[in-house]
């Protein structure tokens, strides 16, 4: 082939034809084949690198914002959660469940296809918390009031059941911060002085049972976050007054007592909300790091598409204007939007307390992992 109709003389329509076939995550190699090649692809930025923080100021009224603690962006997409006044409950990896207290709606959201899945109406409008086991199994729990729990189930054509009601278990001082997690086919629910309260779905009428360990922390602390990590630990996120201190806590269970963990391994929880969420990075900087739903501001703001290519979701933005290739990211990016620490490393209460805490927000994970 001569030089004047090389490869590198393709035209730019049709090597955006072969970008539509190809995974967002080649776009990048794609690039630096030549000027013309470059010139086809569009800047994006990867939404599966790390858990995004998914807010919006009125679900169903107010377009839903994505923040990246390592683009330290806020991506905004023209899309709402389409349900108005609905409280975020929890997320799974891409799915949100919502509620609508008032109408007794419970709903669950495929970020990345818009669908709405609808559940039986729930008349109680007390339960604290409603879960997902990502497994066709949603939760309620009421650990206040009642003390009660509704379970409902989805069968093998995705149509979901009526809501069955236990209200049988002890009273429950849990920490409201986070969700009951669950962990080894158990619900596991956190209590304000660092005991667990466990449900088995096979044991439904007996409800909750407050284990007899652990029977506390041995931390002080102000805010609690539960959480099963990537290795199928049960883990603890501790946060002091003020934020003065940082401790994080794993369940041994031979011993069914917390130890203190000097160290992540490598790996990255983000928390804050009331899903938390433990992922492996290959991301120096961000190992061995707590990001929590606590940002300076919001200042940095790109209006965007969400477009998933072969099975990885990234943001585009709407004006041609940035380029992603070149872009500074991480500790590399100027200032640090979000607040974080690692493990080690001297307090910083000022610093926590110089941001603010995001509301209406929890994480979630376009990853396949």
């Amino acid at each position: 082939m001569s030089q004047e109709h090389g490869w590198s003389s393709l035209p730019v329509d049709l090597l955006i034809l072969i970008l539509n076939r190809l995974r967002w995550s080649s776009h990048p190699s794609f690039a630096l084949v030549c000027r013309q090649w470059r010139s086809a692809v569009s800047p994006f930025y990867p939404a599966w690198i790390t858990p995004l923080l998914l807010n919006t100021t009125d679900a169903g009224t107010t377009n839903v914002q994505y923040y990246s603690p390592y683009f330290q962006i806020n991506f905004e997409v023209d899309e709402t959660l389409e349900a108005s006044g609905a409280k975020i409950c929890c997320a799974n990896g891409r799915y949100v469940t919502l509620c609508q207290p008032r109408l007794g709606l419970v709903m669950n959201v495929d970020l990345l296809t818009d669908d709405f899945y609808y559940l039986p109406r729930i008349p109680q409008l007390w339960f604290e918390y409603i879960v997902s086991d990502g497994m066709g199994n949603m939760f309620a729990v009421d650990a206040t009031v009642e003390q009660a729990i509704a379970t409902c189930t989805q069968n093998s054509d995705g149509e979901w059941g009526s809501w069955d009601y236990y209200d049988h278990g002890p009273e429950l001082r849990a920490s409201p911060m986070c969700n009951p997690v669950f962990h080894g086919g158990l619900l596991y629910l956190l209590l304000e002085d660092g005991r667990l309260a466990v449900y088995d779905k096979c044991k439904d009428e007996h409800g909750f049972e407050i284990l007899n360990k652990p029977q506390s922390f041995g931390f002080e602390c102000k805010d609690r976050y539960l959480v099963e990590s990537d290795q199928h630990e049960l883990m603890a996120v501790l946060v002091g007054r003020r934020g003065m201190s940082m401790n994080i806590v794993k369940l041994n269970e031979q011993t069914m007592e917390w130890e203190k963990m000097a160290s992540l391994e490598g790996r990255t929880l983000f928390t804050g909300t009331l899903t938390t969420i433990m992922k492996k990075t290959g991301i120096k900087w961000m190992q061995n790091k707590i990001f929590m739903a606590r940002l300076y501001d919001w200042s940095d703001v790109v209006y965007a598409d969400r477009v998933e290519c072969d099975g990885e979701s990234a943001f585009v933005p709407k004006s041609r204007g940035f380029d992603t290739i070149n872009a500074k990211v991480g500790n590399e990016a100027y200032g640090t939007n979000m607040w974080s620490y690692e493990l080690g490393q001297p307090d910083k209460a000022t610093d926590f307390w110089a941001t603010r805490e995001s509301y209406c927000s929890i994480w979630v994970d376009f990853s396949s992992t």
